[in-house]
C-alpha cells in the first residue's frame, strides 16, 4: 500500500490538530498518570539497578560534584576502579546537572521520566517527518514511550538518556546528511548528547541504523549519494571528536578491562518461545515477591512487550505499506528479533562468527531495543498510509484490517491455550487468560477506532477516535500486569542511615578494611525480594549488596560495574570460587567483615585482617599462573611475602623482609600520601588495584609502581624517612579534553560563519 497523494483528506482537521506542543501536553499528561508519585515527589524508582546501580553512582557522582573533585577514580569498589571512563556512570552527560544540583532522591526519578518524555517527542517529529501526518507521528511517538521495553528502562538512567537521544539523532543525522550546511549543527548536538549519556549498545544500535538508513539512498545519483556520505561521517567524526573527553578514558580502560571478544555469550538471551510474549505479555512467566513478572532464564528486562495495537498496526504495515523506510524498518525488526534470541539462533552465532568485536556487547536480548523503536514508526507508517488512501480503497484496506486482527486474536487464542500446557511453574493459565483476553479487548477496540475514522463523522467525533487510540495504545501497556518501575518512599535512599544500623563491630573504612559478602551470598542475594519496597532496599543496604555500598562510603572487594580491570578479575576468581575466600588472600584485602553464612546482613569481624598499605614484605618473583596459585593457597602470609612479576626483578633493591613505620596524611580518591621510615629500603604494598594512570613519587621524584600479587600496588622506598605520594593522572582524559575543546572551536567557527551568511542581504 502507497499513499495516494491525489486522495481526498478525510477529517484533515482531526490529525491536524495533534501539533507538537499539543502532542507534548498530551504525552506530558499520559506520563503524569502514570506516575504521580515521582513527579510530585512523595516516591521514587527502585526496582532492580536502579537501586543498586543507577542511584548510587548518581550519589558518588553528587558527591565528588560538591568536594570539586572530578570522579575519575573510586576507592570504594572492586578494591579501586576507574569511575568516569566507565561511561555508563555519566559523568560527563551534561543534563546529569538536573540532579546533581536539585535533590537526588527526587530528582533522578524526574531525569529519568524527562528522557522518557524527550524520546516520545523526538518519534513524534521524526515520524511527521518521515510519515507526514500528525496523527500518526502521534501514534509512534506513544507507542514508543509506552511500551514495556521503556518502561523497564526506567531503571537505568544512563539507558533512559540514550533512548530518550534516539529518535532525534536519527532524526536530525537524516537531516543533515541530506541538507547539509547548518542541519550538521542539530545533529552534531543530539548526537554528542547521546554518546555522553553513556549506554554503549543503544549507541551502537543507533549508529547502526543510521548507517543502513544511508546505504538504503544507493540506488539514488551516485553524486548525491557520495555527498551524503561525506556529510556523515564528517557528522560523525565531529560527535566524536566533541566527545572524545569520555571516550578516550572509556577505550583506555576497555583494553585493559575484563572484556574481550569473547566476554559474550548467550546469558539472558530471548527464550526461544520469547515471540509469544509479544502478543501475551503473561505468558510462561513467573511472579516475583514484589508482584512483577519476569521469564525464567532472562533478566536483563523483565517484558519487551510493545503493546499489541502497535504490534499489530506494524504487521500490517510490514506486509502492505510499499516505502523504502517501512520495508527498512521490517527487515531491521525481524534480524533484530532473531539476533535476541541469542544462540538459540542462527543469526547470532553467524554474525559473532564473522564480527568478533560483537562480544563486547553483552546479553543478546539488548537487540530487542530496535524493535522497541522500529515497531512504534512502523505503526506510524500503517496509520499515515491509511489516512492518505483514497476512499476507493477504504473497503479493502478494512478487508485487510480485520483478517489480519482476527489472525493475531486466533495466535492470542492459540498461546492462551499453550499456558495450560507448557505452563510449568510459572503464572497461573486462568491468569494468562484474563490477561491473553484483555489484550484481545484492546485490539479490538483500536481497530473499531480506526475503522470508524475513515467514516465521515463530525471533526470533533473524528478528534475524540483519535484520542481513544492513543489511550488504547496507553491502557494496554499499563493494564499488561502491575505497573513496570513500582516506586518506594524517598526515605530508603537516606544518606547514612544504613551506616547507623549495620551490624558490626567496626564499619570498614578507607583506608582500613573492606566489606565482603560471601561467594555463595553474593549469588543468591539478588533473588531476595520482599513484598514491601521499602524493605527489599533496605535489605540491599544492609547487605552492602552491588553498589549500594556507595550511599553509606563503606568500601567493598567488589561492585557492580560494567568494567573492572582484568588482572583483579583473576584474582576475584580465587576469592569468589567457592562460599569462603582463601584465609591469606583476604586478609591481604583487607576483609574485615564478611557474612554469616546464609544471612546477608550480619556480619562477621575477622579480626587479622590488614590495612590496605602495608611494607616490609620479602619479594618473590613468579609467572602469573604461579602467582595466582599461591594466592588460592591457605597459608599464603601477605604480611610477610608479596609476589612481584618476573620482570620486575630489574626494578627492585630489597631481597628481604623489613620493618619500616608507615604514617598515612591523606588518603583520597586521587591522592595517597604517607611517610615511610626505615632502616634499610623497604616494599610498600598497597592493596589498591594496580592501574597506569596511578604516578608515584617519592620525595617529588618519579619512582616505578609495580604490580603486586598479580593485581595491586607496590613501591619500593630508599632507607630513612621519605615521603610518599601516588597520584591518579589519567592523561587519556587530558588528551580526550584537548580534542573536544578542539572540535568545539571548530563547531562555533562553523556556526559564526554560517550565521554571517544568512545575516548577509540578498541582492
Amino acid at each position: 500500500m502507497t499513499p495516494n497523494p491525489a486522495a481526498p483528506a478525510v477529517s484533515a482537521g482531526a490529525d491536524q490538530w495533534f501539533t507538537p506542543w499539543r502532542f507534548a501536553g498530551l504525552l506530558g499528561l499520559l506520563i503524569l498518570a502514570s506516575f504521580p508519585e515521582v513527579v510530585i515527589g512523595s516516591g521514587t524508582f527502585f526496582h532492580r539497578d536502579f537501586a543498586l546501580f543507577g542511584y548510587p553512582l548518581a550519589f558518588y557522582h553528587r558527591e565528588c560534584f560538591w568536594s570539586g573533585q572530578a570522579p575519575l577514580w573510586t576507592p570504594l569498589s572492586y578494591c579501586g576502579v576507574p569511575f568516569l571512563a566507565q561511561w555508563n556512570t555519566m559523568t560527563l552527560y551534561p543534563l546529569s546537572l538536573l540532579y546533581l544540583l536539585l535533590p537526588l532522591s527526587w530528582s533522578l526519578g524526574i531525569f529519568c521520566l524527562a528522557h522518557l518524555f524527550l524520546a516520545g517527542l523526538g518519534m513524534y517529529f521524526l515520524a511527521r517527518d518521515w510519515i507526514g501526518n500528525r496523527f500518526a507521528a502521534s501514534i509512534s511517538g506513544v507507542g514508543l514511550v509506552f511500551s514495556a521495553l521503556m518502561l523497564n528502562c526506567l531503571m537505568w538512567p544512563n539507558n533512559m538518556a540514550a533512548l530518550g537521544w534516539m529518535p532525534w539523532v536519527i532524526w536530525t543525522v537524516e537531516r543533515a546528511w541530506k541538507d547539509g550546511g547548518r542541519r550538521l549543527l542539530p545533529a552534531i548536538f543530539t548526537g554528542t548528547l547521546q554518546m555522553l549519556s553513556g549506554a554503549p549498545e543503544v549507541i551502537l544500535l543507533t549508529w547502526t541504523c543510521l548507517a543502513l538508513l544511508l546505504l538504503s539512498n544507493a540506488g539514488s545519483q551516485l553524486r548525491l549519494f557520495g555527498k551524503e556520505c561525506a556529510r556523515f561521517i564528517l557528522t560523525a567524526a565531529i560527535v566524536g571528536g566533541l566527545a572524545a573527553i569520555q571516550l578516550m578514558p572509556f577505550l583506555d580502560l576497555i583494553a585493559h578491562s575484563q572484556r574481550n571478544p569473547g566476554f559474550s555469550d548467550s546469558t539472558w538471551s530471548m527464550p526461544i518461545w520469547g515471540w509469544a510474549n509479544f502478543l501475551v505479555p503473561l505468558f510462561r512467566a513467573r511472579p516475583t515477591e514484589l508482584g512483577i513478572y519476569c521469564q525464567p532464564g532472562q533478566y536483563w528486562v523483565f517484558s519487551y512487550y510493545l503493546g499489541i495495537g502497535t504490534t499489530t498496526l506494524a504487521l500490517l504495515a510490514a506486509w502492505q505499506v510499499r516505502q523504502r523506510k517501512a520495508c527498512l524498518l521490517a527487515g531491521l525488526t525481524l534480524v533484530c528479533l532473531l539476533l535476541a534470541l541469542g544462540e538459540r539462533g542462527i543469526v547470532y552465532a553467524t554474525l559473532r562468527k564473522a564480527v568478533p568485536a560483537l562480544g563486547f556487547m553483552r546479553y543478546p536480548i539488548k537487540f530487542v531495543i530496535v524493535p522497541a523503536f522500529t515497531v512504534p514508526l512502523l505503526a506510524g507508517f500503517y496509520v499515515g498510509c491509511l489516512r492518505a488512501s483514497s476512499p476507493v480503497q477504504w473497503p479493502r484496506l478494512r478487508r485487510r484490517m480485520l483478517w489480519l486482527g482476527g489472525l493475531v486474536i486466533a495466535a492470542i487464542l492459540g498461546i492462551i491455550l499453550l499456558a495450560f500446557r507448557f505452563n510449568e511453574e510459572g503464572v497461573s493459565p486462568l491468569l494468562i487468560t484474563i490477561n491473553g483476553l484483555t489484550r484481545v479487548v484492546f485490539l479490538a477496540a483500536l481497530l473499531a477506532v480506526l475503522l470508524l475514522s475513515t467514516r465521515a463523522f463530525p471533526p470533533r467525533l473524528q478528534l475524540l477516535l483519535r484520542l481513544g487510540v492513543l489511550a488504547c495504545l496507553w491502557l494496554d501497556t499499563m493494564s499488561m500486569g502491575i505497573r513496570p518501575n513500582p516506586v518506594v518512599a524517598r526515605d530508603a535512599y537516606e544518606p547514612g542511615l544504613i551506616r547507623r544500623e549495620l551490624r558490626m563491630n567496626a564499619v570498614p573504612t578507607v583506608p582500613e578494611s573492606r566489606a565482603m559478602l560471601r561467594g555463595d551470598t553474593e549469588r543468591t542475594v539478588s533473588y531476595i525480594q520482599f513484598s514491601d519496597p521499602l524493605k527489599t532496599v533496605l535489605y540491599s543496604r544492609l547487605a552492602l549488596f552491588s553498589d549500594a555500598n556507595l550511599l553509606d562510603a563503606v568500601p567493598k572487594v567488589i561492585g557492580c560495574y560494567s568494567l573492572y580491570l582484568g588482572e583483579l578479575g583473576d584474582v576475584l576468581e580465587i576469592v569468589y570460587s567457592s562460599s569462603m575466600p582463601p584465609p591469606g588472600l583476604a586478609d591481604f584485602l583487607g576483609v574485615s567483615q564478611i557474612n554469616t553464612p546464609g544471612k546477608a546482613t550480619e556480619w562477621i569481624p575477622r579480626p587479622s585482617h590488614l590495612p590496605w598499605i602495608t611494607g616490609g614484605q620479602r619479594p618473590n618473583f613468579a609467572g602469573e599462573k604461579e602467582v595466582l596459585r599461591e594466592l588460592a593457597q591457605p597459608n599464603f602470609e601477605p604480611h610477610k611475602t608479596v609476589f612481584l612479576p618476573a620482570d620486575a626483578r630489574s626494578h627492585i633493591t630489597v631481597t628481604n623482609t623489613s620493618e619500616p613505620r608507615i604514617l598515612v596524611r591523606e588518603f583520597s580518591p586521587h591522592l595517597l600520601r604517607f611517610e615511610s621510615e626505615s632502616t634499610e629500603p623497604a616494599l610498600i604494598v598497597i592493596a589498591q588495584s594496580f592501574y597506569h594512570n596511578w604516578k608515584p613519587l617519592v620525595d617529588d621524584g618519579p619512582a616505578p609502581l609495580l604490580r603486586a600479587n598479580h593485581a595491586f600496588q607496590v613501591v619500593e622506598v630508599p632507607a630513612g624517612r621519605h615521603e610518599v605520594r601516588l597520584v591518579y593522572e589519567d592523561c587519556m582524559f587530558r588528551w580526550g579534553a584537548f580534542a573536544s575543546a578542539f572540535s568545539l572551536a571548530g563547531c562555533l567557527a562553523f556556526w559564526s560563519r554560517h550565521s554571517k551568511r544568512a545575516s548577509l542581504p540578498t541582492q
